[in-house]
């Protein structure tokens, strides 16, 4: 996804907590350094759901782990919940930015997930947040 505004910028609201919140629908607690977690939690779950941070390049590349696809499935414990690895990558251009994200892992999901029904959910949910972190960044710059 194209985004009109500074690499600097999106790194912010990829990485910082408060910023996180604003678009990804989620109120996060972070410890911001690799092998720090994440706690996503969602207002319409119970549940926090625990990620792990595997790569921090500043203003270039964020990833971690999370069970993603015990989000809605409460019959997954997070203690066998599966993982994938979700990467967001920024690359500066001369009129913004262009952010790539990559969900990975599907394919080594054990048996009892349904990896192309995980693929497809989160592949529709992160084009939802997408628009939804264009939307802040935009609103954010006309203020």
């Amino acid at each position: 996804m194209h985004l009109p505004v500074p690499r600097e910028r999106v790194w912010e609201a990829v990485t910082k907590p408060e910023q996180l919140a604003r678009w990804f629908g989620v109120v996060s607690d972070m410890d911001f350094r690799v092998g720090g977690a994440i706690q996503f939690s969602w207002e319409n779950r119970p549940c926090p759901y625990l990620g792990v941070i595997e790569v921090i390049e500043p203003i270039q590349r964020f990833a971690f782990r999370w069970p993603s696809y015990a989000v809605g499935h409460p019959e997954i414990t997070f203690d066998i919940a599966p993982s994938t690895l979700v990467e967001i990558t920024l690359e500066e251009q001369a009129e913004g930015t262009l952010l790539m994200l990559v969900e990975s892992g599907f394919a080594s999901l054990p048996e009892f997930v349904p990896a192309e029904e995980s693929y497809s959910d989160n592949s529709d949910g992160w084009q939802e947040c997408l628009n939804g972190l264009r939307d802040y960044l935009q609103s954010q710059e006309v203020a």
